[in-house]
Order: structure tokens, then C-alpha cells, then sequence
């Protein structure tokens, strides 16, 4: 076997150094996937407290990169069609009862782990009515989907996240329904350039 070694010495080192390649190559691909799951954002919309309208949203902020909130969307179905408005500035408190300009808004930072209350679905609903849904009523909508707008500091695109609810009328009041277990995030070049067009709209 030495012999063949010997004899083979160019071949045993050309297979030698492929496997190192090769090793290198797995190692270069662990370590920039762990890069690139560290980077990537996740945000989470989900529902707290009661089912009806007096349920509380909260978004979350999942990724290990903190995020600047840069709007929140509301979209609506109804009978005559799809309605979407801006719900990121707190219309249901009066100006006089903000201790700081913060508390206007929902727009600002997020840092990793870090949670926000952006409102009951009945606050989501009366500030969309503020905006430009005059004559929403919650009878009327069958779904309603919150997209949440943010920048980070890892990356020059929108990233975001939506998650849509079904509404139903039980028990003489209107409850919410999540139609998917965790938030959908936005990752497609497609679906980010629609959300800026949105943006564009609502400034």
C-alpha cells in the first residue's frame, strides 16, 4: 500500500486537497447561513386577550437585528371591494393627554425581543375611519389583514410582515380569526417594491 502511495503521491495530494476544499466549502456555508439568519428579520403580529373587537395586537420583533417600525396598513374586505389606510399614529388619544410626542405614533424602534401594543382591532378600525373609511362598520367586513413596515440598519429594503384575520359575527358581537398560526414575511423583491408603492401612496 506504501508502494502504491509512493507511487501515487500526486494523486493522493490532488484528492487530499479536493477534500479539504470540500470541507471549507461546508464550513464557508454554516457560517454564512448563521450570518444571514442573524440579519434576517421576523416580525410577529399576533392577537392577545379576548377574541372581539377589543382584542389586543401586539408586534414583536423577533430577528436579531432591532427594526425602526416605519408604518403600520390596515386592509379591509368588504362587500364592495378592498380599502387599505394607514393606522401607525394613536388618533384615539387626545393630543393634550400625550406626556411625550412618542406616544402619538407607533412609528420608532423595536429592539430584538422587544414587544408593542399598536392597539385593540376596535382602535385599528376607528383609526382607519379617521383616515379615510367613513362609513366602515365592523358588521360589514368579512377579513382584515395589519402590514407592518420596517427598515433595519442590515439591509436598504423594506422588510415586513402582514397576517390577515377572518370576521365573524358570534354571539351577537364581531370576533377576529387568524387565518395562519405566526405572521407571513415578506421576502420576495415583488411583494417588498408593492409595499413601498403603498408607502409612496399613504405619504
Amino acid at each position: 500500500m506504501w508502494e502504491w502511495i509512493s507511487e501515487n503521491s500526486g494523486l493522493v495530494q490532488a484528492s487530499m486537497a479536493a477534500i479539504t476544499a470540500v470541507v471549507w466549502m461546508v464550513y464557508l456555508h454554516v457560517i454564512v447561513s448563521g450570518l444571514r439568519r442573524q440579519r434576517r428579520t421576523e416580525i410577529l403580529i399576533h392577537l392577545g386577550g379576548a377574541r372581539d373587537l377589543s382584542a389586543r395586537l401586539l408586534v414583536s420583533n423577533l430577528g436579531f437585528e432591532p427594526i425602526y417600525v416605519l408604518e403600520i396598513m390596515l386592509t379591509v374586505w368588504t362587500a364592495t371591494g378592498e380599502r387599505m389606510s394607514s393606522v401607525a399614529d394613536r388618533t384615539e388619544i387626545a393630543k393634550d393627554q400625550h406626556s411625550n410626542p412618542r406616544e402619538a405614533t407607533l412609528q420608532g424602534p423595536l429592539k430584538s425581543g422587544d414587544s408593542v401594543d399598536i392597539g385593540s382591532a376596535q382602535n385599528l378600525l376607528d383609526r382607519a375611519k379617521h383616515s379615510s373609511f367613513d362609513a366602515l362598520e365592523p358588521d360589514d367586513i368579512r377579513e382584515v389583514e395589519v402590514t407592518v413596515a420596517a427598515v433595519t440598519a442590515a439591509d436598504n429594503r423594506i422588510a415586513a410582515a402582514t397576517r390577515k384575520f377572518t370576521m365573524k359575527v358570534r354571539d351577537g358581537g364581531v370576533c377576529l380569526f387568524p387565518q395562519n398560526l405566526t405572521a407571513r414575511q415578506i421576502r420576495s423583491t415583488w411583494r417588498r417594491r408593492q409595499i413601498e408603492a403603498q408607502l409612496k401612496d399613504l405619504l
